[in-house]
């Protein structure tokens, strides 16, 4: 039996699939920050990587699936990002310091990522997931329920709920680069994140005040 000739040809590239998708992803999230979720057309996201919109269609259903792709990527780099500087072995009052001038850098970086993140809000608010510090699946919940143990343990906190700190920390982030974003005005990052660490870590009362106040909430 004759084998028949290989006809010559450019050799199929593994990665490509994985790579188009990342392209076609990182150019989508950059429209949709600019042009807003409605207002973005296939098309255009087509044209701006010079491909045609069926090539974009064969990686993503529909436009709400590559919007929502889009937001599920950043967040699995936020989440990937800040698990690394809990995974870090330094103390937890540094993981806490490290996490926030992280949080914040990665949206400094990134800042389609929180327009992304507000449209999902605004759009698809069943499918939208917290960013990071406030609850969300069970593993996630371990990251946090370890790190506040290791918290106490180390006698930094004062008797406080985690789920109360957490959402705290969420909010005041979140508020911070939503902030950031609608005033446009220039971030130091470095400033902005040890700011944000004082208040929490310090708050805003005197020694003599915080004492007098936790004394008034001391049942006679």
């Amino acid at each position: 039996m004759t084998d028949v000739a290989r006809k010559p040809g450019r050799p199929k590239d593994p990665d490509l699939r994985s790579r188009r998708e990342a392209e076609i992803l990182t150019v989508a999230a950059e429209l949709f920050a600019e042009l807003g979720f409605a207002n973005t057309q296939i098309q255009t996201i087509a044209e701006r990587l010079k491909l045609s919109h069926g090539t974009i269609y064969s990686y993503f259903e529909t436009k709400e699936k590559l919007f929502l792709a889009a937001v599920e990527r950043g967040l699995a780099d936020l989440t990937a990002i800040m698990d690394a500087v809990f995974a870090s072995g330094e103390s937890p009052l540094v993981q806490l310091r490290q996490a926030i001038r992280a949080y914040l850098q990665f949206f400094h970086d990134r800042p389609e990522m929180a327009e992304l993140f507000i449209q999902e809000r605004a759009a698809f608010p069943h499918h939208h997931r917290p960013l990071y510090f406030s609850n969300k699946d069970d593993k996630e919940c371990a990251k946090h329920d370890d790190f506040f143990r290791r918290m106490n343990e180390a006698g930094i906190l004062r008797p406080i709920p985690q789920e109360r700190l957490m959402a705290v920390i969420a909010d005041l982030l979140y508020g911070t680069i939503l902030t950031n974003l609608l005033s446009g005005r220039p971030v130091d990052v470095e400033t902005q994140a040890a700011d944000v660490f004082d208040v929490i870590g310090l708050g805003i009362l005197s020694d003599a005040e915080r004492k007098r106040h936790t004394r008034k909430k001391v049942p006679r």
